[in-house]
């Protein structure tokens, strides 16, 4: 059919290995999954499923020792003629592992070790195109090994590290149905149809991936035909009214999964009680909050009441009773319990000074610049000084957070498909192999929680592991390392001269289902290239 497409998403990769801590966000992992070879993919229903195009079979032949063989399709090959094999599985679990050196001699940037820290052996046979993996400990969830496979035969060649952060057609090669045509990192990526490419090919030509540089200008690209795709988190509620008014613009909202949670610090008195945790937590009306600010957004917007799972994803599991509602008296008495005491004004003093909490929230964020000032006035409401703490998200998540310079925060965590992922943002770094222990934002350490997301990882199918998940959850709402705010919706925008675009984009967003997207009209728009 032809034609080009254009999509605003909230960044453009300024890497396009997503393994690393630098390219560790939804955006690269979305620009990743349609040039890099998957072996399972969790499309718009949430679920893994396998990718045949790449992967014949993926089996789970063993228990004791855990072992899985992996059959490469023979048509399976780089952009660049080399075959897909062995080595690369064994390239992503040798520099995942942890502990592994770059070629330069400096330590792999790893987002995460986890399930590659459990592998023993990798090996292949009939000539590299049957792989097969043998684990040192059980690992639940392994699916989500092996996705955005990098070119071992590249990839040694250049790095790990900063490899793949630049553009260069000899290195950037792919094994999916589009390859990099050109990029300027962090402003604009180009796909093209993979001419290499053994499955059924794209529809457009070329897919233009930008980023929203703020909803306004996001908002004016796509009414003058010069985007026709967009995706991004940066729309408030004017935008939201604006675009629905707009007949040539299609608008298609959806709980997400990424969740607001308020972040205590663990580590910072009086905070390191749990008494003055839940105190707080139960000072806080979170269905108001959802009820009287976000509902009128979108309707279909509760309050999450589990740490694991956003109350979209078939998994979810009610565990916050008791913690929907302000409760005042409950409130007090826990505080009071912790030593705090309430001055005749009623505010609440630590050893004769008054009690101020830092509340850091991300301005680019408008749902946390939604209810900032509710919570803010709750926590007043309740006797607390609040300092409001406004940064950007990549202020937030990139060094406030993991530097432990807050009190509370209202932070996003991405609740993954698969929950030993989003067990990581409350493990502790004992329990921990590699930077993923960054993500414990509250600092929250207990054996007892770690011995049971352990368990559950190990367990060999959701009906073992479920209820350990389960009683992990319960035990986050009563050590109130966070409190589970709410999922943030998706907003999906789409002009009338672009079709193919699935509605229900899932983890990876609109870009799951590029290769479907064809031009209706291609004359309507600028992007179109025709």
């Amino acid at each position: 059919m032809g034609g080009s497409a254009t999509i605003a998403l909230d960044q453009v990769p300024s890497t396009l290995n997503d393994h690393t801590l630098a390219g560790d966000n939804a955006s690269t992992k979305a620009v990743d999954s349609a040039i890099l070879p998957q072996v399972f993919q969790v499309g718009p229903g949430g679920t893994p499923v396998l990718d045949t195009s790449v992967v014949l079979s993926a089996e789970l032949v063993g228990v004791d020792p855990q072992t899985v063989v992996y059959q490469i399709n023979p048509r399976a090959v780089w952009s660049d003629g080399v075959p897909i094999t062995v080595d690369d599985f064994t390239y992503a679990w040798g520099s995942q592992r942890g502990g592994t050196d770059d070629i330069d001699g400096s330590p792999d940037s790893v987002a995460s070790t986890l399930g590659y820290r459990d592998i023993v052996s990798v090996t292949g046979s009939n000539n590299g195109r049957t792989v097969t993996v043998v684990f040192r400990t059980p690992f639940g969830d392994w699916a989500s090994l092996f996705a955005d496979l990098l070119p071992a035969h590249v990839a040694e060649r250049v790095g790990w590290n900063d490899g793949f952060d630049a553009f260069d057609p000899a290195v950037l090669v792919s094994g999916g149905p589009w390859i990099v045509t050109s990029w300027t990192p962090g402003s604009e990526i180009v796909l093209g149809r993979n001419p290499h490419w053994w499955g059924e090919g794209p529809h457009l030509d070329r897919v233009v991936v930008n980023a929203a540089a703020n909803s306004t200008n996001t908002t004016q690209a796509l009414r003058e035909g010069n985007m026709d795709v967009a995706y991004s988190s940066m729309f408030d509620s004017v935008d939201l009214a604006q675009l629905a008014s707009l007949s040539e613009l299609a608008t298609s909202e959806s709980l997400g999964t990424r969740m607001l949670q308020l972040v205590f610090n663990t580590r910072r008195a009086p905070l390191d009680d749990v008494d003055v945790r839940q105190g707080i937590a139960h000072a806080i009306d979170r269905a108001g909050v959802v009820t009287t600010l976000v509902q009128r957004l979108n309707s279909s917007i509760w309050e999450d009441n589990n740490h694991f799972f956003a109350n979209v994803q078939p998994q979810y599991g009610d565990d916050g009773a008791g913690y929907v509602y302000a409760d005042s008296a409950t409130a007090d008495r826990l505080l009071a319990q912790a030593g705090l005491v309430a001055d005749p004004d009623g505010t609440w003093t630590d050893h004769g000074s008054p009690v101020t909490l830092e509340l850091a929230w991300a301005v680019d964020d408008p749902w946390s610049a939604l209810v900032e000032p509710a919570l803010a006035a709750q926590l007043t409401e309740a006797g607390f000084d609040v300092n409001a703490v406004p940064v950007t998200e990549a202020q937030l998540t990139g060094s406030i957070l993991p530097a432990g310079n807050f009190d509370l925060a209202i932070a996003p965590i991405d609740a993954s498909t698969y929950p030993s992922q989003t067990s990581q943002y409350f493990t502790s770094s004992t329990a921990v192999t590699g930077p993923a222990q960054d993500e414990n934002w509250s600092g929250f350490t207990d054996p007892r929680f770690d011995s049971l997301v352990t368990q559950a990882a190990q367990q060999l199918g959701s009906n073992l592991s479920g209820p350990l998940y389960h009683q992990a959850d319960q035990q986050l709402w009563t050590d109130m390392s966070t409190l589970p705010l709410f999922a943030e919706p998706s907003l999906l925008v789409t002009s009338a001269w672009i079709g193919g675009v699935d509605q229900a984009t899932g983890p990876l967003g609109p870009l799951f289902s590029a290769d479907h997207w064809f031009r209706l009209v291609a004359s309507h728009s600028k992007s179109s290239g025709s």
